[in-house]
């Protein structure tokens, strides 16, 4: 349940605290008092869009804080869900500032607008003069069948179904529209893997034959690279000659001290060196070949290759690898086009079978809970002023979707001449708020939802009905938190709590809030009885609607 709000530096109101209690409480204040303004700011904090500017004038930034009390709500699971710590307490606040920038917080961690929605969504049904016009929409009424027949965990199952059965039929088209352009290409998709096939090509093949190709071409230049660096080593007072005498000459010397047996190391260790690499030198010159015909042979090799590589746009053996796979694949698929097309009829089969069967189980839980919902709208409706009204909800059906396939139409009539209409065609805007009254009351009986705020729900009623509307607010506050915006003074006084919304006329106007004690009260309700004048009657039946709580 909502516990507190707090607001900062928003529209009229500069800083106002209001703590808020269980049961039934009111909001009430004159015509342009700031009441909107309230409202407004629950929006924004709740995740809305900040319409217009709404920070104060002169000020940097607005505030609009939040505290509500998760206890015995079951929300534990939704905050784990969305890897967010769960508190008793949870404290909603949003940012604004004149740069524009806005900022959301669930017990001071930011938060996504959309998470936050989903959260408020939980927390608090704010229910606007502007939300009567929901009856009018099947989609509303489809929820509401879906809301009193506890349907979450099969909404959520018929669209997983549904998407699983979009997900095969996509599938199947998919793999039928391929196998087309296969069977069209099959001559050219055969060639192409055939001339893959019969190139006969092994990974890494490239580099070695373009490593060869360089060596048969520069043979000749090669041979006498090599043969004139090894005669520079071996030949009569070539290098390795002349470190040979060297190396005899300091051999003796490397045993007077340590400087001169590291001098002989690092010579000796270069005459071996120099061996080796002479050695090395000879052993090329014997597999270096002048051959002129395997030249050729590389060169249509590698000729073959590139050509191949140009033609189906890759740059390595590796790439023609893989497209020869994928033809490979490709005919391997029309070959086995029958079984496979097989199999996926039989998935799209099984998962329409699952979805018809989710489905039809929705479909009897919604029909299940027209008579009751029916039968209480009715009851509830002749006490509010209606004794003649008649309901009846059909379910059409419709083309399935993620919802199921029902299309939920309320069909109402206020006297007992008139034919049953689609409730959009024939109640008036009273009859819709005072059946809305009656919808909010049995969810707030079948849900737990913490808080219900309604503005002027009381719209085109007066008199005993007004009372009688009451008490279906205050009987709903025995279950659920319930904060009423009204201009009733029958309801105001069936609240447990009272609030007085007020604006000062100073230098800048400002809206307040005030919680009103007993005698405020009577005050209050007076001057919503005989306006700005107050009359000791109208005193006397404040006191006396009081009285009656």
């Amino acid at each position: 349940m909502l516990q507190s709000l707090h607001i900062e530096n928003y529209v009229l109101i500069r800083e106002l605290d209001i703590d808020f209690n269980r049961g039934f409480s009111v909001i009430t204040g004159e015509t342009g008092s700031g009441k909107s303004i309230l409202l407004g700011a629950l929006h924004l904090l709740l995740g809305g869009r900040a319409e217009g500017k709404v920070i104060r004038d002169g000020a940097k930034r607005c505030v609009v804080e939040a505290v509500f009390d998760l206890r015995g709500y079951g929300m534990e699971p939704f905050f784990n869900d969305h890897g967010m710590d769960y508190e008793e307490q949870c404290i909603l606040r949003r940012e604004m500032t004149d740069s524009g920038k806005s900022r959301l917080f669930v017990n001071d961690s930011p938060c996504p607008a959309g998470l936050v929605r989903e959260l408020g969504s939980r927390l608090m049904d704010i229910h606007s003069q502007h939300a009567n016009l929901l009856l009018k929409e099947s989609s509303f009424q489809l929820s509401l069948l879906d809301t009193l027949a506890g349907n979450n965990e099969l909404l959520a199952r018929c669209s997983e179904a549904y998407r699983s059965w979009r997900n095969a039929q996509t599938e199947l088209q998919e793999a039928v529209e391929a196998a087309r352009r296969h069977r069209e290409d099959t001559d050219y998709l055969r060639f192409q893997y055939d001339q893959l096939t019969e190139a006969g090509l092994t990974d890494g093949e490239q580099a070695l034959l373009e490593e060869e190709q360089q060596t048969l071409e520069h043979a000749t230049d090669l041979l006498s690279a090599l043969a004139q660096a090894h005669a520079a080593l071996q030949d009569e007072g070539g290098a390795l000659s002349s470190l040979n005498f060297a190396d005899s000459q300091l051999r003796p010397s490397s045993t007077w001290g340590a400087r001169y047996g590291e001098l002989y190391e690092r010579l000796h260790s270069a005459t071996i060196e120099l061996k080796d690499i002479s050695t090395e030198l000879e052993r090329l010159q014997e597999s270096v070949d002048v051959n002129p015909q395997r030249l050729e042979q590389v060169n249509q090799r590698l000729d073959l290759i590139y050509t191949l590589q140009q033609k189906h746009q890759v740059d390595s053996i590796a790439g023609l690898l893989e497209k020869q796979r994928e033809f490979e694949q490709a005919l391997a698929a029309i070959d086995h086009w029958d079984e496979t097309q097989a199999r996926l009829t039989e998935a799209v089969a099984q998962a329409r079978a699952t979805l018809d069967s989710v489905v039809g189980e929705l479909h009897r839980r919604r029909a299940e809970v027209i008579d009751p919902i029916v039968g209480q709208l009715t009851r509830q409706l002749v006490p509010l002023g209606v004794p003649n009204a008649r309901f009846d909800i059909l379910l059409e059906e419709t083309e399935v979707g993620a919802m199921g396939a029902d299309r939920a139409v309320i069909r109402f009539s206020a006297n007992r001449q008139m034919a049953l209409q689609p409730i959009a065609q024939t109640a008036s805007g009273g009859e819709i708020a005072r059946i809305m009254l009656c919808i909010k009351a049995m969810i707030a009986n079948s849900t737990q939802l913490p808080t219900i705020l309604f503005d002027e729900i009381d719209t085109g009623v007066s008199g005993e009905t007004a009372a009688r509307m009451a008490g279906i607010l205050r009987e709903m506050g025995n279950r659920t938190q319930i904060v009423c915006i009204t201009h009733l003074p029958q309801i105001a006084a069936k609240a447990d709590v009272h609030y007085k919304v007020y604006k000062d006329e100073g230098e800048q106007t400002e809206t307040h809030i005030l919680q009103l004690d007993e005698a405020g009260r009577v005050q209050e309700i007076a001057k919503m009885l005989s306006g700005e004048c107050i009359t000791d009657e109208a005193v006397r039946n404040a006191q006396s609607l009081l009285a009656g709580r």
